[in-house]
């Protein structure tokens, strides 16, 4: 049986602090035990807290790129600025809708640089520099404690070609290949599927936004019981569709 079970009054999270100790205590405040093939889904926004991914927006000088950008896309020119910081390639721009390539490779609205989620009006979050190793250096923690294997995934909230309402998706992982592969199997009639890969870890965010929500509902850390999954070292960019097989852009 698969179970979705939120951490409960997770506490505000500031830079400098330990993800892995503060969930390894959170388990115990929910009266949780670490258990071996755990997945814990993490809210990218406490990430870039704990890392100190925040900008003051107060600080940010516009170049007169950003500042047409601002113009042409109606937003803030000191937002436009952080979110060309970000980026490596600007995709789509118009009134109130900026979408980017990321350092990273995503393609999303942004740059992924957020103002919710963060003390202050003037202030705005960054995707991690490292989405993989925020979750590497947070399994580590966890499993040096517990002697438990555990997977770690970060979820953002991202929008999607065609479709209207974000969902969550994962942008970091360790200890879970984030793609599920059918090939080979075959379906109930027989049938030999040729070309099935599901991306697990971008169902599994899904389902944990749901109990996440993206308001002020506090719990940015979901724990994910039931699924068979396969422990292997696999980047979250797995999941990045190559520039050649993007028929979107």
């Amino acid at each position: 049986m698969i179970k979705i079970i939120p951490l409960l009054d997770f506490p505000i999270i500031e830079e400098g602090d330990s993800l892995g100790q503060i969930i390894l205590q959170s388990y115990k405040t929910n009266n949780l035990e670490i258990e071996n093939n755990d997945i814990i889904i993490i809210a990218q926004s406490i990430i870039s807290r704990s890392e100190g991914a925040i900008v003051d927006l107060k600080e940010i000088s516009p170049s007169q790129f950003a500042s047409e950008i601002a113009k042409n896309t109606n937003k803030d020119a000191r937002h436009v600025e952080s979110i060309l910081r970000e980026a490596k390639a600007i995709c789509k721009q118009r009134e109130h809708v900026l979408v980017t390539e990321t350092k990273h490779g995503f393609v999303c609205a942004n740059s992924g640089v957020d103002k919710s989620n963060v003390p202050g009006d003037e202030f705005v979050s960054l995707l991690p520099k490292d989405p993989d190793e925020s979750a590497n250096k947070i399994r580590e923690k966890i499993e040096s404690e517990t002697q438990k294997k555990v997977a770690i995934i970060i979820s953002d909230t991202h929008n999607r070609p065609f479709r209207i309402g974000a969902i969550n998706i994962a942008i970091g992982c360790s200890g879970i290949d984030p793609l599920k592969k059918y090939i080979g199997k075959k379906d109930l009639f027989g049938y030999e599927l040729k070309s099935s890969i599901i991306s697990l870890a971008d169902q599994l965010c899904s389902a944990a936004g749901i109990q996440m929500g993206e308001a002020n509902e506090g719990m940015p850390v979901i724990i994910i019981r039931g699924i068979n999954y396969s422990r292997k070292e696999v980047s979250a960019k797995k999941l990045i569709r190559p520039a050649e097989k993007d028929y979107f852009r």
